[in-house]
């Protein structure tokens, strides 16, 4: 049986509820039924998307998932981000390559925050990145 997150419960729960409140009636309180219906008629709505730790192995989920990454510029693969606290040489961000074949890493005086607003979002259209692909070899 699959564990379900807090907020994938509440939305199930909240779903049922609009099934009874909308179908019930119409289905001489059958909640089987009048959730099957509020499933073919209502519960096509977007939904975010879920990762998790077994498609990506043991690496724990970070709100960077939600962008495109950076490639590596030795092998290819993409860049995990590794947020320092402050220090002497102003690097705020390494940039560290996913492979464990390769060891290379990145410096930047960039911030998470400012990779976030320079990354595409992984929904969204490349429009979306300010400055296009320009700006996401800065750094």
């Amino acid at each position: 049986m699959k564990r379900l997150t807090a907020d994938e419960f509440q939305e199930r729960i909240e779903a049922l509820s609009r099934a009874r409140k909308i179908f019930c009636p119409l289905t001489n309180n059958n909640i089987t039924l009048a959730f099957e219906a509020y499933q073919e008629v209502l519960a096509d709505q977007e939904r975010d998307l879920f990762l998790s730790t077994q498609i990506e192995g043991r690496r724990p989920r970070t709100m960077m998932d939600l962008y495109d990454r950076p490639q590596c510029p030795d092998c290819g693969s993409n860049m995990l981000f590794r947020p320092l606290p402050e220090n002497p040489e102003g690097i705020k961000t390494q940039l560290v390559c996913e492979s464990k074949k390769c060891k290379t890493i990145l410096n930047s005086e960039n911030d998470i925050k400012w990779w976030m607003t320079i990354l595409r979002r992984k929904t969204d259209g490349p429009e979306s990145a300010p400055g296009g692909a320009e700006k996401k070899q800065q750094g």
